[in-house]
């Protein structure tokens, strides 16, 4: 089996990319949505010959080509490029084989993979978020949701004076003891406020502190680390193997979070969750789109280390219910199941992306 073409497909807010290959099997992949025409270039200009005529089996030696080949590019645009291919590799390796990526992966660990409620806003009151929060706890079942405090790289600002602490007592008062909650700082604060923070939610129980700090300071990050009991998350920028290595070193982390679509795929996944497991720590993957989530759904069902719930988001999309042939992100009991079909295990309407 021979690799053919290298797609790009762009379908607002998302970047896919579909592998042929001179046996008919396509493979489909997905590129984190952070500036699509950039990434999909990188694709069509710099990537997509590398793997041209290759057989799609060789991942490993396929991902190297393409990072070794465009050194003098390295970053994280590049790296989430060569996600898109990755993944769609596995899918032809599932489809080509019969089995889901899972099973090529490990095996399952797991099949009901327990999410969390993840909200993606800032604009919303805490009361209001609180009350929408419990309506999706009630609805689906979540065991853990996820809250956004401060603002985005925001120097040490509040999205608006006082949110923070008012979102997480109203949403703690909303849901009760049972259930899990994490908030996420998007890289706000130094590490002086992101403690101070810290400390005064320690009394609501929070089951993570998600980049407290600049995601690039991660001795910033440690500090807060070292400082609360609370465990502290990150990593869902990052892209390198040796970065993760640095986190962990630096005891930055209690819980690493790559991102299959930004971190170089399910390889690159599957080596920075062994690396956490290494450090007696947990990967708790990120990831905030559909198809993103549904290729997530494999890699928490086969790695140990993925113990904790894992991210959905909650906020509207314009086709999360037409994405896929068949219904897969449905949440049931807090849980979604891995899907059992070849590859993704998830039909790709191409209808909806070949539009594009």
């Amino acid at each position: 089996m021979r690799i053919t073409a290298v797609e790009t497909h762009i379908v607002e807010p998302n970047l896919f990319v579909r592998v042929r290959t001179d046996e008919g099997i396509c493979g489909w992949g997905e590129c984190s949505p952070m500036n699509n025409r950039l990434v999909a270039a990188h694709i069509q200009h710099a990537l997509a010959g590398l793997v041209m005529g290759r057989d799609p089996f060789d991942v490993e030696a396929l991902v190297e080509r393409m990072l070794v080949n465009t050194y003098k590019l390295a970053g994280q645009s590049m790296a989430m490029a060569v996600s898109g291919i990755e993944i769609a590799l596995w899918d032809i390796m599932g489809k080509a084989l019969e089995q889901p990526i899972y099973r090529l992966l490990g095996g399952a660990y797991r099949k009901q993979i327990p999410m969390y409620a993840s909200s993606m806003r800032r604009d919303i009151a805490p009361s209001d978020e609180a009350m929408r929060l419990a309506k999706l706890v009630e609805k689906h079942g979540f065991k853990a949701v996820k809250v956004r405090v401060g603002s985005t790289f925001g120097f040490d600002q509040d999205a608006a004076p006082g949110r923070s602490i008012a979102l997480v007592k109203e949403v703690r008062a909303a849901l009760g003891d049972d259930v899990e909650i994490m908030i996420d700082a998007n890289s706000c604060y130094t590490a002086a406020r992101a403690i101070e923070l810290g400390r005064a939610l320690e009394p609501y129980r929070i089951f993570h502190f998600e980049e407290p700090c600049p995601y690039w300071d991660l001795d910033s990050t440690a500090k807060v680390s070292r400082a609360l009991d609370m465990p502290v998350a990150g990593g869902e920028q990052d892209w390198e193997l040796r970065r993760f290595k640095e986190m962990l070193e630096k005891e930055a982390v209690d819980i690493v979070q790559p991102d299959l679509i930004k971190a170089g795929g399910f390889s690159a996944c599957k080596k920075i969750a062994a690396l956490a497991e290494a450090f007696g720590c947990v990967c708790t993957p990120h990831q905030t789109q559909p198809f993103g989530t549904v290729a997530n759904l494999h890699l928490a069902a086969s790695t140990p280390s993925c113990r904790y719930f894992q991210e959905y988001n909650v906020e509207p999309h314009p086709f999360r219910g037409s994405l896929f042939t068949e219904p897969v992100l449905e949440v049931k009991d807090g849980c979604l199941t891995v899907p059992e079909g070849p590859g993704l295990g998830a039909g790709i309407d191409e209808q909806l992306l070949c539009a594009s």
